[in-house]
């Protein structure tokens, strides 16, 4: 029962409605079916956007994530491609659309657009590198707002960037990296640095670097305070910890922040495809 044409709408329904056969062979034939009709004419998605029959609903919701996941996926192989300085914020966007469908890319980047302008004005009556930082951490942390989650630390929200500026809150690394994208913006020299356990953002300033706790107000950390950091969490404190972060590295570790996540919930089937992300990002020429 190979497709061997692209079926009529009235054929692809009538396809659709073997999957209620209780024959389970017969059901997975049809699925296959269905999967390579729609690659041939996509259109024919449609179809299934407007079932009506309650019995088949189900099924035919498991196909469209099916071919969701599919379409997401290939994004996610497009920009591993990218490499070391993949686009991390395409990247924070595509990671939200796992949770978000219908999430798009301008609604995102306008409002770190704004930001950034917004903070531009603000720079202007800056007279030092110094006071440059000082004026973006009170802006994103005082200003705004932007606050670690500390008490729903595991809520996958979290890690997605569009819950993120909702709610202004979020994970370490999720806020550090809102700090990166508006100094990007800005052109300011700043970078991304993974500690054991707590991720954090760094200012180049006349040459040095000042670490920030995004996720603690915007705090300034010394290099001793990120060494104290580190060994409460049982960590031998090592000199590379405090090396910049590439942007592949940044994104494999949100992602795998939210594998831990969804493990943790139960949500195995979401954690499993975050993985096969993860490996793509990781060896994107395998």
């Amino acid at each position: 029962m190979t497709v061997k044409r692209i079926p009529s709408a009235d054929e692809f329904r009538l396809l659709v409605s073997f999957l209620g056969d209780p024959s389970e062979q017969t059901v997975r034939l049809v699925r296959n079916q269905l999967r390579e009709a729609l690659r041939a004419q996509p259109s024919l998605r449609s179809v299934l956007e407007s079932w009506s029959q309650t019995d088949l609903k189900a099924d035919v919701h498991q196909i469209l994530e099916e071919l969701r996941l599919e379409d997401l996926f290939d994004e996610w192989v497009t920009l591993a491609q990218q490499g070391s300085e993949l686009d991390l914020e395409r990247g924070s966007i595509l990671l939200a659309r796992l949770a978000y469908p219908q999430l798009e890319f301008s609604s995102i980047t306008r409002i770190l657009d704004q930001f950034a302008e917004a903070m531009d004005e603000i720079l202007e009556t800056s007279e030092s590198p110094q006071q440059t930082q000082m004026l973006l951490g009170q802006y994103l942390f005082r200003d705004l707002g932007f606050r670690g989650n500390a008490q729903h630390y595991d809520d996958p929200d979290n890690t997605y960037i569009n819950r993120v500026l909702d709610r202004r809150t979020g994970l370490p690394i999720t806020l550090s990296c809102l700090y990166l994208f508006i100094g990007w913006r800005l052109n300011l020299p700043v970078y991304g640095v993974g500690l054991p356990g707590h991720f954090i953002a760094a200012h180049v300033i006349e040459g040095r670097a000042v670490y920030i706790d995004a996720f603690n107000g915007g705090r300034i950390l010394t290099p001793a305070d990120c060494a104290q950091l580190v060994r409460r969490r049982g960590v031998e404190f090592q000199e590379r910890f405090l090396f910049p972060m590439s942007k592949d590295q940044i994104m494999s570790r949100m992602i795998l922040n939210l594998i831990t996540i969804y493990t943790e919930h139960g949500q195995v089937e979401r954690a499993q495809w975050l993985g096969r992300v993860l490996a793509v990002i990781q060896n994107p020429t395998a």
